[in-house]
């Protein structure tokens, strides 16, 4: 008993303890986020100067132990031995003892929740500050294109998970059976444990229950202070709004102890968002705005998206025209009666779309719309600004400055809870970016991933908080320069794929909008292969990006570590400029159009005239003009695009060349092959992309050679 009573009372220099999110966490789950940072420092340091030992302390009736481990680090001049102790704090078992959901309560909470949708698409506070730059550099407006995109890629797959969700419930509405599956699984799933909506509405409406999980918490961080000098707070997701609770000046219980305070993905801001919607007067207030939406948009149709799908229509149609100069023989380019038909052609189109053009003037009903949802917006805001008034939102400052805690934040961009705009924290919260890894679900768990940038930074946290000030000021400069490198490396990777989705998705819906100028209708046509197109994308971005995110994680342990670099450590980002961007993607864009025109035309003769009568060679220009499309993506996201591309490109086009000619051609002059000229323009944009991507190559930076 005396023994156990030594162990029991012994203490620590530091003890770092950590918190998990939403879900249904087992016991030592979360102590791996530990695991993960002493494994950051062995892989550098090695094994003899750092230990690992499990459950150091045994529990008794007066302490009762939890999930725990020893980290012992022997560095320094001295090489004295350091220790740290590692914790976790479990909330999720408590949930066991707050009663089962409530199905109904599940589903009020979760319709009363849709508005939060508007802050997770919306802007975020990189966009904000975008957006509202007043520079009108050619950096500064690049900057803001790619916050447009951003907001358009949002909204984009939130339509098309939408679509997918309806057209999946009128399905499984023409089956009765289906349907009475359906309904009977989500039944059990929201009484289950299993429902983490539950988890949310708890933290977010239910008061009592929140504060039997505040009191449970009180404990774990009282445990850490009994047997730490000075605690560190390590909060995930819904854990660190639990925390700010925990940590909140108006808290039951202080803890003078705890000097830093951690947020990861933190659930703070959108669980403050939720608690003021709970407000009876906010509440209906924000879906009072949903509904005005349909009408607002209705009324300004002839100002926005009306005219928005003629321009699209007008621009599509105009360009084909332009495009069938390079499948007409080059020997005919020049025939007077053949302009004069072109020109003909142009001016009929012109005509047509000043014919179809709608009218930009507001009739009765469209102003009344706008007039009406305008004014009842007014009335809703009033509103529900004087319910904030009565009900002010939860308090979001810790007085860390003052009570001397060290409050950081970190999230990621591709994170849609730590991301939001609003509401605001305080001054130097948060961090910078964490570089985004995979889709947005996974990237809000992957934050303590072992080839992540996180648990780096808490290995530097821990050797300064161990005192091995030198150690510590290694590791947070070579983890800076990591960090900064992972950025720019995430943000050209999410502009390419952007770019990717952006280009297919017009490949997509122009054959519709040729037809019609019905942006919604061309969308509807072509949603299914959209959602497939965002899949498959995400599964292999995400891969590339864990693969890229591994090695830079041995690139950076090879650095600290002093080994020389092998093929195995090898990563090297090199990001061209804007300048240099310019050539290779305008050449090599316009090549992928030409042909991807040329293939359609082609297409379509064939089917008019047979196969017999059309060049043989047209079906490799579909190839052709997707590796050019590529091409171009990559050259406008950044990436120094390699001479082999072209090559492998320049190789589908000699085969096409030397493939059989239409039979009306054959012995004619090579001039007099519509072919030609096609193959000609390819060429000439071909030739073009090659020189600016060489010397583009030549331009780039290279960021890896700092870490």
């Amino acid at each position: 008993m005396a023994k156990n009573k030594q162990r029991n009372t012994a203490r620590w220099r530091v003890g770092y303890l950590f918190v998990h999110g939403i879900g249904n966490q087992k016991p030592g789950t979360t102590l791996e986020w530990g695991r993960a940072t002493f494994d950051a420092l062995r892989e550098v340091h090695g094994e003899q100067l750092l230990s690992w030992r499990d459950q150091p302390l045994a529990a008794s009736p007066e302490d009762d132990a939890i999930r725990h481990a020893e980290v012992v680090v022997s560095l320094g001049s001295g090489g004295a031995s350091r220790r740290a102790l590692f914790a976790e704090a479990l909330w999720a078992d408590k949930f066991t003892e707050l009663g089962r959901p409530s199905i109904r309560r599940t589903l009020t909470f979760l319709v009363a929740s849709l508005p939060l949708l508007f802050w997770i698409v919306g802007p975020d506070r990189r966009d904000l500050r975008v957006l509202t730059s007043p520079s009108r550099s050619l950096r500064a407006r690049g900057e803001a294109e790619l916050a447009q995109m951003r907001l358009l890629w949002r909204l984009l797959t939130l339509a098309v998970i939408a679509t997918a969700l309806a057209y999946g419930i009128s399905l499984a509405a023409h089956s009765l059976l289906v349907s009475a599956l359906l309904l009977g699984l989500l039944a059990w799933f929201a009484r289950s444990r299993r429902n983490l909506l539950w988890h949310v509405r708890v933290a977010a409406v239910d008061e009592e229950r929140t504060r039997q999980l505040l009191t449970h918490l009180h404990r774990k961080v009282a445990w850490m202070e009994r047997h730490c000098d000075k605690v560190v707070i390590v909060a995930h997701s819904q854990g660190g709004y639990l925390m700010h609770r925990v940590l909140s000046p108006t808290a039951d219980r202080r803890h003078p102890k705890v000097r830093r305070f951690i947020g990861v993905g933190s659930g703070l801001k959108p669980i403050n968002l939720l608690k003021t919607f709970d407000n009876s007067r906010i509440g209906p207030g924000l879906w009072g705005l949903v509904f005005l939406v349909p009408g607002w948009l209705w009324g300004l149709g002839p100002w926005t998206w009306q005219p928005l799908g003629w321009l699209v229509q007008t621009v599509l149609r105009q360009l084909c025209l332009a495009l069938q100069v390079t499948v007409t023989p080059s020997a005919t380019l020049g025939d007077p009666h053949l302009t004069e038909l072109r020109r003909e052609a142009i001016a009929a189109e012109l005509h047509r779309a000043l014919t179809a053009a709608p009218s930009l003037r507001l009739d009765l009903a469209h102003g009344a719309a706008i007039v009406v949802s305008l004014a009842l917006a007014f009335l809703l805001g009033r509103l529900i600004h004087a319910a904030l008034q009565a009900r002010p939102p939860y308090p979001l400052d810790l007085d860390h400055h003052h009570r001397r805690i060290e409050w950081r934040e970190y999230s990621s961009p591709h994170d849609m809870v730590g991301r939001m705009l609003a509401p605001a924290l305080p001054d130097n919260v948060e961090q910078p970016w964490i570089a985004p890894v995979g889709q947005p679900l996974s990237d809000h768990t992957l934050y303590f991933h072992r080839t992540g940038s996180l648990p780096r930074r808490l290995a530097a946290d821990l050797l300064g908080d161990l005192g091995l000030e030198p150690e510590a000021a290694d590791w947070d400069q070579a983890v800076t320069r990591l960090d900064k490198v992972r950025r720019q490396q995430g943000t050209r990777r999410r502009t390419l794929q952007g770019l990717l989705i952006g280009t297919f998705a017009t490949l997509l819906a122009a054959p519709r909008l040729f037809d019609g100028p019905s942006i919604l209708l061309a969308y509807l046509h072509a949603w299914l292969p959209l959602a497939l197109l965002l899949l498959v994308l995400t599964v292999l971005f995400s891969l590339l990006a864990h693969r890229s995110a591994g090695r830079a994680a041995r690139r950076f342990t090879a650095s600290l570590s002093g080994d020389t670099p092998s093929r195995r450590t090898r990563w090297r980002v090199r990001i061209v400029p804007l300048g240099p961007r310019l050539l290779p993607t305008v050449a090599t864009a316009t090549g992928g159009l030409v042909a991807v025109y040329g293939t359609v035309r082609f297409f379509l003769t064939a089917r008019q005239y047979g196969d017999t009568h059309v060049w043989q060679g047209y079906p490799l220009l579909f190839p052709v003009g997707i590796g050019l499309l590529l091409v171009a993506c990559a050259s406008a996201a950044g990436y120094p695009v390699r001479a082999r591309w072209y090559g492998a490109i320049a190789v589908l086009g000699s085969m096409a060349l030397y493939s059989a000619p239409a039979p009306s051609a054959m012995g004619a002059p090579w001039e007099l092959r519509p072919e030609g000229t096609l193959l000609g323009a390819l060429a000439m944009c071909l030739v073009l992309g090659l020189i600016g991507s060489l010397h583009a190559r030549l331009r780039a930076v290279d960021l890896t050679a700092q870490v």
